[in-house]
C-alpha cells in the first residue's frame, strides 16, 4: 500500500500530526506516519489549512515536506521474493540437465521447457528488481 505524510525537512526527520483540541490547533511529532492519499500534495494542505482550518500564526507548513511511503505486510516480502526464485531455480536445474544430456530428442523436448522458464524467469526477475 502506498500513502503520504507529512514529515519536517530538517534532521531528524519525523512525522507531523495537525490536531484541533477543542478550539486549540496543534501540531507535533510523531514516530508513526499519519497517511494521506497519494493524490494529496502540499499545495492542496496548504490551502485547506489557510482557507477551512486556518493554523495560528506561529504554526507554519514552510519547514514541512510531503514524503511517499510504501508499506508491506510483515513477513510477505521474504515469502514473495521466495516465490518469485522458483522459475530461476527451475531455470538452472534444466540448464544444468541440458548441458549434461547426450540424447538429442531429450534435449530438444528440454529446450522447449528451458526456453519457457526462460520467460518466466525474465518476469520474475523485473518483478523483483522493482519490489524495493
Amino acid at each position: 500500500m502506498k500513502f503520504k505524510a507529512l514529515r519536517t525537512i530538517e534532521e531528524p526527520k519525523e512525522f507531523v500530526h495537525i490536531d484541533k483540541i477543542g478550539n486549540t490547533m496543534l501540531m507535533y511529532t510523531c514516530d508513526l506516519p499519519r497517511p494521506q492519499p497519494l493524490t494529496a500534495t502540499l499545495k492542496v494542505i496548504k490551502e485547506y489549512y489557510k482557507n477551512d482550518i486556518p493554523l495560528p500564526d506561529q504554526l507554519t507548513l514552510d519547514d514541512l515536506e510531503l514524503v511517499e511511503f510504501e508499506m508491506y505486510e510483515a513477513d510477505t516480502v521474504g515469502s514473495d521474493i521466495r516465490n518469485k526464485l522458483s522459475p530461476p531455480k527451475n531455470l538452472v536445474d534444466m540448464l544444468e540437465t541440458y548441458f549434461g544430456m547426450d540424447d538429442g530428442h531429450c534435449k530438444e523436448r528440454l529446450l522447449i521447457l528451458i526456453e519457457k522458464e526462460m520467460k518466466q524467469t525474465k518476469i520474475s526477475v523485473e518483478y523483483i528488481a522493482n519490489l524495493l
